[in-house]
């Protein structure tokens, strides 16, 4: 079929929009093979970030190794998916905004105090970002979201399984000491920590509350509610606040969808003053930081999160421009910074348990700006300029659960961290959501194959 007759398709975002055909333009029969590798890829993907805390918790030389060469090969099999041979603006699949961000991160290795051990961090990152919208825009919104499903839904056995037949693994150990002593008891199923069992067990209740309405309500039912049990037994409590409050965005994007149809919410300016709240946070911190370093005094608040922060905003008070540069602040050795604004148990640990300080202390307050522009102002400003798409609700309260998950949990834009590559995921939905928005029509609501679109 010619472009002439061709039925208007929805629009690319931005950076693929133009002279753009689509990825799967070819008849049926010949798109087997590229699908296959993007399906295999999108999996590989999944299954590597759930399992790389785990593999991580040694941080032996050889697991790295396999990370690393599992995410090569991942990107590899995204890049040939794609078929750049045939049109190469398909490789122009991450938001500018996105790339804004990441481009201040390349950047601040030029003053970063381990520059090698910064480059390898955020070569993973770049990685796993690139692949993760390669992959997202390659497969369509419904088989994305069919493959996140069901690799939940094994995990979430996998974890049922591992804690009830095997305490000793599954399930946080009586005999622990020191800070794990507040685990005791705590289910983790085949993860390494509560914390990202009930991350997991969260993101599987999105994923069935939302736009599964394909899905037999009785599955739906059940999937939800042995996630919320699993996720109770974790005691993970920023999961479950979030979860809640996630919920409560996706339903009001839902009710929103159906009440004003594809009209205008609000002036999408009105996203800007999510970025100015924090934006003054850290002003402030940075010009005097004893207001917050006040609120702090309690050694044992947040389960001891509170040494932690410590320790980062003096640092950050000290070099609020520009950090220690990425990726050169934790497991360092002796020689890191944290060495100097701490002691005990504190310079042991690997992250600061709040991914926006520790943004701070990595790529000062512009660069934490700018990761805040893209994850939440960009993806605030499409969401009120309305649509009626249906996954917009899921897209809406999955990046909601993630940049909330990172009050506790340092996780954005730190390579494959679970909430990192699940609020990657949204983003990719909500953007290919929107832009289906924007040039559809009132056409079906249900997103095809784009080999169907023809």
């Amino acid at each position: 079929m010619s472009d002439a007759v061709r039925p208007p398709e929805p629009a690319a975002p931005t950076l693929a929009r133009r002279r753009r055909k689509p990825l799967n333009a070819r008849t049926a029969e010949a798109a087997g093979w590229t699908d296959w590798i993007a399906n295999a890829g999108f999996v590989a993907l999944l299954v590597l970030t759930i399992l790389g805390p785990s593999m991580t918790s040694e941080n032996t030389g050889l697991q790295s190794q396999i990370r690393m060469g599992g995410y090569l090969l991942i990107s590899f099999a995204a890049l040939v998916a794609l078929e750049p041979w045939r049109r190469p603006e398909r490789l122009l699949v991450v938001p500018w905004p996105l790339l804004l961000a990441l481009g201040w991160c390349w950047i601040s290795l030029g003053w970063a105090i381990e520059p090698s051990i910064g480059l390898r961090r955020l070569v993973l990152t770049s990685l796993v970002l690139w692949s993760t919208f390669a992959l997202v825009r390659k497969l369509d919104l419904e088989r994305s979201i069919l493959l996140v499903r069901g690799v939940l839904v094994l995990t979430l056995a996998a974890n049922f399984v591992v804690a009830l037949t095997n305490p000793a693994i599954g399930v946080h150990p009586i005999n622990a000491n020191g800070f794990e002593s507040d685990l005791t008891g705590d289910w983790r199923g085949i993860m390494i920590q509560k914390n990202y069992a009930g991350l997991t067990c969260a993101m599987t209740i999105l994923l069935f509350a939302f736009y599964a309405e394909r899905i037999q309500i009785g599955l739906r039912l059940g999937v939800i509610v042995a996630s919320a049990i699993f996720l109770y037994l974790s005691d993970s409590e920023t999961s479950q606040i979030m979860v809640v409050v996630s919920l409560a965005i996706g339903a009001l994007f839902a009710w929103l969808a159906q009440s004003k149809g594809r009209e205008r919410l609000a002036p999408s300016g009105l996203a800007w003053v999510l970025l100015a709240i924090p934006a003054l946070l850290f002003v402030s911190m940075a010009v005097d930081n004893t207001p917050y370093l006040d609120m702090l005094t309690d050694p044992a608040g947040f389960t001891g999160r509170t040494q932690i922060w410590t320790a980062l905003i003096r640092f950050y008070a000290d070099y609020p421009l520009f950090g220690a540069g990425y990726g050169s602040f934790w497991d360092l050795g002796p020689t890191g910074p944290i060495f100097q604004y701490a002691k005990g148990w504190v310079t042991e640990i690997s992250q600061g348990h709040n991914g926006y300080l520790d943004l701070l202390v990595q790529i000062g307050l512009p660069g934490t700006l700018l990761v805040l522009f893209a994850t939440l102002v960009w993806p605030t400003q499409r969401l009120l300029r309305g649509g009626d798409h249906p996954v917009r609700p899921l897209a809406a309260a999955a990046f909601v659960f993630c940049l909330g998950h990172n009050l506790t949990e340092s996780m954005l834009f730190d390579r494959d961290a679970l909430s990192q590559v699940f609020l990657l995921i949204a983003l990719a939905w909500l953007w290919m959501a929107s832009a289906s928005d924007v040039a559809g029509g009132r056409g079906p609501r249900v997103s095809l194959p784009l080999s169907q679109r023809r």
